[in-house]
């Protein structure tokens, strides 16, 4: 439809773009009805064949997890974009950052992004990485990452679960990124080919009590990018996308100034 803004929205690990779009009713019904945008919520594309493949138990017993599990697939939430191995090894990431570029080129062109958690991670390499990828594209206009975090290794090397740990538990954002580095694997996606004429909005949202991604990873994306295109939203609920109104009316403000020149 002419006039229209288009976002691209990718929902996070065991979510599809459906289940997305229902946790996130309270963004999108205020961007779809209020403001007139077009949302494209797109699944990941890798399959999980089994919940035994996840790192983590769905319930106390077999019997409890095969229920949960037996809902995801119904629901078809059994997917990811890609599956993180160990630090630097995230199998499918490849092949998801050509899926997504795809699914751009064939029903684009989008005025902006929306990603949550680990769809959070991929909609920052996209944003970054979108005018080398796919060059007749124009960069989005602005791009919110819920969750949001970069891939990292520790830069002294020590992978071992207390060092991680520790490195997640630190608050001042200068002294995470002198200990990590991006994964060597991702690196290429991150980088901003042109930072002084960089032109969207980066709309960054993180939960204070969030555990799944500690607040100093979301957080420490903003270095990723000049200041002044950087926009904070925190909230003091956990790994979710806020829906009350007092977190939707700015971060829509943003959207509409930004995609309709509007407040």
């Amino acid at each position: 439809m002419p006039g229209v803004s288009k976002i691209l929205c990718l929902p996070g690990y065991l979510q599809s773009g459906a289940t997305l779009a229902r946790k996130a009713s309270g963004l999108r019904k205020t961007l779809t009805k209020q403001l007139n945008m077009e949302l494209d919520f797109l699944s990941p594309c890798h399959p999980i064949p089994s919940r035994h493949e996840l790192e983590f138990q769905l319930g106390p017993t077999d019997e409890e997890a095969d229920k949960v599990w037996d809902r995801l697939v119904a629901g078809g939430n059994n997917c990811r974009w890609y599956d993180h191995l160990a630090p630097g090894q995230d199998t499918g990431l490849e092949e998801s950052i050509e899926f997504v570029v795809d699914h751009i080129r064939n029903n684009g062109p989008y005025d902006g992004i929306i990603g949550f958690s680990q769809g959070a991670a991929m909609a920052i390499m996209i944003t970054n990485s979108l005018r080398r990828l796919l060059p007749q594209h124009p960069d989005f206009k602005i791009s919110m990452f819920v969750s949001g975090f970069c891939l990292v290794v520790p830069r002294d090397g020590n992978f071992s679960r207390e060092n991680v740990e520790r490195l997640h538990e630190l608050t001042d954002v200068a002294e995470y990124a002198a200990q990590v580095e991006l994964a060597p694997n991702a690196k290429q996606y991150y980088e901003v080919a042109d930072r002084d004429h960089f032109d969207t909005e980066v709309v960054l949202v993180y939960g204070d009590n969030d555990s799944v991604v500690p607040p100093i990873r979301s957080k420490h994306v903003s270095m990723l990018y000049p200041e002044e295109k950087v926009h904070v939203f925190s909230h003091e609920g956990a790994h979710l996308v806020p829906n009350q109104k007092a977190f939707v009316k700015p971060v829509a403000e943003l959207f509409s100034r930004r995609l309709t020149g509007k407040l």
